[in-house]
């Protein structure tokens, strides 16, 4: 897993490559808390280079929105494959986090 970070004004966009199991979601989670900037800026956690995700990465995300709202941000998905889409619907997460097919698409509907 790669995780490289960019600000889009007072978004901070994670782009997110490889796969996010059991072997790294702890460090995926800890990557993602510190580069949130501790609630300073809204997250945009682009996955459009995640080919897999298992409950363990989604624990993750659901700690990052946690976090983002804790301190009064949001936190949005973005760029998830038909598969990883599949397993975040199946988990109920479409539900409950905002999901745009791309960067750009997020960021226009902030």
């Amino acid at each position: 897993m790669e995780l490289k970070c960019e600000n889009r004004g007072d978004i901070r966009v994670v782009h997110v490559a490889g796969r996010i199991d059991g072997s790294n979601a702890d460090a995926f989670g800890l990557a993602l808390r510190d580069m949130s900037g501790g609630g300073n800026h809204h997250l945009l956690i682009d996955m459009g280079a995640v080919p897999y995700i298992n409950s363990a990465g989604l624990r993750a995300v659901l700690a990052a929105a946690k976090n983002q709202q804790k301190h009064g941000e949001r936190c949005v998905i973005c760029g998830l494959s038909g598969e990883v889409r599949e397993i975040f619907d199946l988990a109920g997460f479409l539900n409950i986090l905002q999901v745009y097919p791309s960067v750009e698409e997020a960021i226009s509907h902030w």
